[in-house]
């Protein structure tokens, strides 16, 4: 009867420290370092912040941005997207700072860049697994 008892407390704690990376792993915005995105005077978008909740394994930042091309009359013709994306970064007690700027909008000739007004800040996993993602309104 002892060695039962003592098999099963022991199949409770393996079960318990099995759930714990589960539980751990809850990404979130850090309140002290929030996630800000400036549109800078050539085009391009700067989104930096920090994000906890991540693990200790490495994982990517990626930001996106769409834009379109206006003609002078503000007609607005197909854009593109802007995107920048980090290489691994290993979280530092669960936590990443990041600070990523997307290339340049550009349009064909006699069009405008019009870059949208939000950034869409994503965060995955080294094998593509989306962890966290927050649509920020670009300043």
């Amino acid at each position: 009867m002892r060695k039962i008892g003592i098999i099963a407390v022991l199949s409770l704690m393996a079960l318990a420290l099995a759930a714990v990376p589960a539980l751990a792993a809850r990404p979130h915005e850090v309140t002290n370092n929030p996630i800000t995105c400036t549109l800078n005077a050539n085009q391009t978008v700067t989104c930096s912040g920090s994000v906890a909740g991540l693990g200790n394994q490495p994982v990517r930042a990626v930001v996106d941005v769409a834009f379109a091309c206006a003609t002078r009359g503000n007609e607005t013709q197909p854009g593109g997207h802007l995107q920048a994306k980090s290489g691994l970064i290993t979280p530092t007690n669960g936590r990443i700072n990041f600070n990523l700027t997307t290339g340049p909008a550009t349009c064909p000739p006699g069009l405008n860049p019009v870059v949208g007004e939000t950034a869409t800040v994503s965060i995955f996993s080294a094998g593509g697994t989306l962890l966290f993602t927050k649509t920020v309104d670009i300043t």
